[in-house]
């Protein structure tokens, strides 16, 4: 599994997610993504590709980030396969958040990066 993270103009975080996302890794990018936060609300974009989904642990169930930084999100757009659509959208508690959430098929990373600027 592999995260590469990385601060973009307009306030923005870009995750780009492959293979099987582990807690550990997962919790070193919200700690990244939390450095941003200190200045302002920040927008998340994040790429699955190659996803293979989420490792298996009890720790998922951890809403402290959530609870926490709810506010200082404002928008979250997810692009990957549309398999993992609704698993996805449940993770990031879409529908429970302040911040809106899209999900948008791999073809539309551009369109992804437009709306979270705009």
């Amino acid at each position: 599994m592999a995260i590469t993270a990385h601060s973009m103009p307009d306030r923005v975080y870009e995750m780009k997610i492959s293979g099987t996302l582990t807690w550990s890794d997962f919790q070193t990018s919200l700690r990244e993504s939390e450095a941003l936060m200190t200045d302002g609300k920040i927008g998340i974009l994040v790429e699955l590709e190659d996803f293979a989904g989420w490792e298996p642990s009890e720790q998922w169930g951890d809403v402290n980030f959530f609870l926490k930084h709810d506010a200082d999100i404002e928008k979250i757009a997810i692009v990957g396969d549309p398999r993992w659509r609704e698993e996805a959208l449940m993770f990031v508690f879409a529908g429970m958040r302040h911040a809106e959430v899209r999900f948008l098929p791999e073809p539309e990373l551009e369109l992804a990066r437009i709306w979270l600027t705009g």
